[in-house]
């Protein structure tokens, strides 16, 4: 039990270094948000969905303390943050068309919250060249997030393991 505490707190304390680095390096935002997003699949991986949960919890919390600007925040918490999550949820014994399909009606549905919540704030250009370009990065982010999870079992689990 106190292997997995101090696993788990090593990635949440991973997880949180690389969103305070949003604040120190202003560019490639949204590829920091995408890298830490995928420590969670870690914590799913090893302990389940209930860990998963709480993992996501103290990230909400630790990345509302580190990230000064609170858009970006909830940029995270809204898509990258919870993704994790969302796509172990999809991702059981369907398939692989209907996956794809409820990934991306989740995806919508999300930058559309986010587009409602930070419109007020920051002047954001909607048209459907930007939707579609969106999507098809989506799509890109969950192929290399599916590819993390492939080379986390297949290389990165042994060599933790062993040290």
């Amino acid at each position: 039990m106190s292997k997995k505490i101090a696993y788990g707190g090593i990635l949440l304390a991973l997880n949180t270094i690389l969103l305070l680095f949003i604040n120190v390096i202003p560019i490639n935002t949204l590829f920091i948000m995408g890298v830490a997003s995928l420590i969670i699949s870690i914590v799913i991986m090893e302990w389940g969905p209930k860990s998963g949960v709480i993992f996501y919890i103290g990230t909400v919390i630790l990345s509302f303390i580190v990230m000064t600007n609170k858009a970006q925040w909830v940029a995270y918490i809204l898509t990258f943050g919870v993704y994790g999550l969302v796509k172990y949820f999809i991702e059981q014994d369907r398939q692989i068309y209907i996956e794809y399909i409820l990934k991306l009606i989740f995806a919508n549905i999300m930058i559309f919250i986010l587009y409602l919540i930070l419109k007020s704030f920051i002047q954001i250009p909607i048209n459907i060249i930007l939707v579609l370009a969106f999507e098809v990065v989506f799509l890109i982010y969950d192929y290399v997030y599916t590819s993390f999870i492939g080379y986390y079992n297949e290389k990165l689990k042994k060599l933790i393991k062993n040290i």
